[in-house]
């Protein structure tokens, strides 16, 4: 079998790791990398000297991404779009791409600022394509497989497979416990998961049902966690002190490292943070824009102790940029106008709670936070509030698409969502999808006054869910994220070899690779 890998800097490791576990079974013949971010790939390249000599096909992101650009072929875009398909279209792939899509300082700031113009945009898509369909004619794999979908050539390989007839199988958290899913789609519902779900709802049995009873006590019981997601902080996630970058001992290694910086090709790769402006923003600009955050809204901040006598509905913000709005979430990219939208379409008895995202404190500017207080009936509660004590006397939770909703259909609020969750199969009396802003409002009230929970549907949602996943700490220990929640130890080889495990299981079931190969059009 020949695989091709889409990566994205520590993904590289593990899906490397994979390959290693997959040929010591002999299921893999070849392989090939598409591999972003040319200072991660660089420093992977010092720890693993021999990878480039190992025969793999490779395909390096900085390479489509550099300039100069010459100037884009419009009818040659128009033909490869015409061959390619897609609901969303090829230019889908540059909105995916938060690092083309938006600013230089998107990683650590809400950055809308362009970097580059719409030429050079499709200068980079058409290249994209280009590179892309003759990694494929070189290769010619049996399998893609990729990790979320977070870069322009991710989705790009994603279309090229589709049109080739290739398998594509992409990993990401199903936000329950610590199960991973290998979906034939790169959005939500996967098609292996919506058959499941549809079966089990028809009367089928499953071995699941008495595990996702199981997890849906323990959530109501204690929390809604899951593995990889960052805990509750009113401070930047990302913490450097800006003390240890000025003692004099460190000094003369800290200028030798920035000229080596300023001289390499990740000078001139968008993925790759100029690290002066990673430590100004991680240990002056974050910190200083979180506390000014603090001190701005703390005079409105509703008190916890309040919430069981307020009529409200809750909307946890997004991160931004993140897949959730780029990809599950268009085209409600613009949270405040999401937030308008709530709020003036709510009983007139009503006010909206919003509360910032862990990873996003000190990333937002102070004229954000202006601007969505100016929406009347729109108030604040501090970030380090738990969001389950919100849900539990919400009238309603409204989401694009955050895992918070999975957990308040858990503990019987109404859902409304924006965007692709799996959690959309649920009944009706349950969550529903708004596609269209103008039946919010409808939509609100038909929810509070016909919410029903559905025991049958929300087990069969979980053991739906378990039964097309694998137990996998993906971000605790493969992708080796700190501070993150999880649910148990781990050792990595071990891990590797459950999710090897895990893949292999998956090819053998012939609807997953029947589902794996369809036409780009059922997405």
């Amino acid at each position: 079998m020949k695989v091709l890998f889409c990566t994205q800097s520590e993904s590289l490791a593990l899906f490397e790791a994979l390959r290693a576990d997959l040929h010591e079974r002999k299921e893999v013949e070849r392989c090939g990398f598409v591999v972003a971010d040319s200072a991660s790939y660089a420093k992977w390249l010092r720890a693993n000297p021999d990878f480039e000599g190992c025969g793999h096909v490779l395909l390096k992101e900085w390479g489509v991404t550099r300039r100069p650009f010459e100037r884009p072929n419009r009818a040659a875009l128009a033909e490869m779009e015409r061959d390619l398909g897609g609901a969303a279209g090829l230019f889908g792939a540059v909105v995916a791409d938060r690092r083309l899509w938006m600013g230089k300082d998107c990683t650590y700031s809400q950055d809308y600022t362009r970097r580059f113009t719409d030429e050079e945009l499709l200068c980079i898509l058409q290249r994209g394509v280009t590179a892309v369909n003759r990694l494929f004619d070189e290769l010619s794999p049996d399998l893609v497989l990729g990790f979320i979908c977070v870069t322009m050539l991710d989705y790009v390989v994603y279309l090229v497979a589709k049109a080739r007839n290739v398998p594509v199988l992409n990993l990401r958290p199903t936000r329950i416990g610590d199960r991973v899913t290998l979906a034939s789609t790169l959005n939500d519902p996967s098609p292996e998961f919506v058959a499941e779900y549809a079966r089990l709802m028809a009367g089928a049995s499953s071995q699941w049902i008495g595990q996702a009873r199981e997890h849906i006590a323990r959530v109501r019981a204690g929390h809604g966690k899951y593995e990889g997601v960052i805990g509750l902080s009113n401070k930047p996630a990302v913490k450097v002190s800006a003390g240890r970058f000025v003692q004099f001992a460190q000094l003369f290694a800290a200028a030798k490292s920035y000229h080596t910086y300023l001289t390499s090709e990740a000078a001139s790769d968008n993925h790759v943070v100029d690290p002066l402006r990673a430590i100004y923003f991680a240990a002056v600009r974050n910190p200083l824009r979180a506390w000014r955050t603090r001190r701005f809204l703390a005079p409105h901040y509703v008190d916890p102790a309040s919430l069981s006598g307020l009529r409200y509905a809750f909307y946890p913000l997004h991160t931004e940029p993140e897949i959730s709005l780029l990809l599950y979430g268009r085209p409600f990219v613009n949270q405040i106008e999401v937030i308008r939208s709530l709020a003036m379409s709510l009983p007139a008895d009503m006010v909206l709670l919003i509360k910032e995202h862990p990873w996003m404190v000190g990333k937002r500017s102070l004229d954000a936070y202006r601007k969505l207080l100016a929406i009347p009936r729109v108030c604040f509660v501090d970030p380090r509030t738990p969001a389950r004590v919100i849900v539990q006397h919400a009238a309603l939770v409204a989401v694009i698409t955050g895992s918070i909703a999975l957990e308040a259909a858990m503990l019987g609020r109404p859902v409304i969502t924006m965007g692709d969750c799996p959690f959309n199969v649920l009944p009706a009396t349950m969550v529903q999808r708004c596609s269209d802003v103008r039946s919010l409002q409808m939509l609100v009230r038909q929810m509070m006054a016909s919410h029903e929970t559905n025991e049958q549907a929300l087990t069969n949602y979980v053991a739906a869910a378990m039964s097309t996943s694998a137990s996998v700490n993906l971000y605790s220990v493969l992708l080796q994220k700190r501070n993150v929640h999880a649910d148990r130890a781990g050792e990595y080889r071990e891990e590797v070899r459950r999710l090897a495990d895990y893949l292999m299981n998956t090819l053998r079931q012939p609807t997953v690779v029947s589902n794996a190969v369809a036409g780009s059009a059922a997405w």
